[in-house]
């Protein structure tokens, strides 16, 4: 009899750390969502005007994983995030976008506790005429962050 509540009282204590840890781990995810007014190219895809969810979550390494989501006609694309990406100053939500004429592209993310930067995919527009117009300008989206 002892026995048996001894091994009741191990496997209650078991499960509770195991709840713990799957909890820590969830609250490691974040969620935002945000809106695009216009077409916009991010890395090598063009996401057109419309709604949009992230989730960011730990992968089995350092890294997390970025999940970019939008209306049915757009593309959803995953973007590494790697632990370079931390940023104590970062404290909201923020798509910054260059923009050149009617052509806008993500050049950068912040998350709270993140910084990422992106290369543009192709050039905007042709350099020919782009050395004609005025510098690329720039823009903010922000990005709401859910709570947990």
């Amino acid at each position: 009899m002892r026995f048996f509540a001894k091994a009741s009282l191990l496997a209650a204590g078991l499960f509770a750390v195991g709840a713990l840890s799957s909890n820590v781990s969830a609250n490691n995810a974040m969620y935002g969502t945000f809106t695009l007014s216009q077409p916009t190219q991010w890395k090598n895809n063009m996401l057109p005007a419309g709604n949009y969810t992230i989730h960011m979550a730990r992968s089995d390494s350092d890294n997390s994983v970025l999940r970019v989501r939008g209306p049915k006609n757009a593309p959803s694309f995953n973007i590494m995030v790697t632990a370079q990406a931390a940023c104590e100053s970062c404290k909201s939500g923020a798509l910054k976008l260059a923009v050149q004429g009617n052509t806008r592209a993500v050049t950068s993310m912040d998350l709270p506790g993140y910084h990422m930067d992106f290369q543009v995919g192709q050039p905007m527009g042709d350099p020919r005429e782009m050395s004609k117009k005025a510098p690329a300008a720039t823009e903010q989206v922000a990005v709401h962050m859910d709570q947990n």
